[in-house]
């Protein structure tokens, strides 16, 4: 789970994807994504859609959108998954929202999200969610 007093203690790291931070807000871990879905893996962003974790939000932007995620107050949970299936291993962090987000006019609404990135990413997330 992503607690702000542990994301508070860890050191800054560069803003690589230019986020606009409020004050007192830094950024803990950036990384261009394999992929993004909703939690049930409906595709919102493909290879090259970057996400960025800072002390107070997720933001995820797919080059046409940005979507935000306020911690703790938009998040219900934050987990890595390990899915196995005959000889494939897909792994992905799990956010899941306290409540429905409404997109596309009207016509999409979602829960959460699934977040793909390469082995070498998702050890360093993974690092800091525990």
């Amino acid at each position: 789970m992503l607690n702000r007093e542990i994301l508070d203690a860890l050191p800054a790291v560069a803003n690589r994807f230019e986020v606009e931070l409020e004050d007192s807000e830094k950024v803990v871990f950036a990384a261009e994504m394999r992929t993004f879905g909703d939690e049930k893996d409906g595709m919102l962003g493909t290879q090259g859609s970057k996400f960025t974790l800072t002390n107070r939000r997720i933001v995820a932007d797919n080059g046409l959108g940005v979507w935000t995620v306020q911690i703790p107050d938009n998040l219900a949970s934050c987990e890595m998954v390990t899915k196995k299936w005959l000889m494939f291993t897909s792994v992905y962090f799990l956010v899941m929202l306290n409540s429905d987000i409404v997109y596309d006019d009207g016509k999409g609404r979602l829960n959460g999200f699934r977040f793909y990135f390469d082995k070498k990413d998702t050890a360093r997330l993974a690092e800091l969610l525990v």
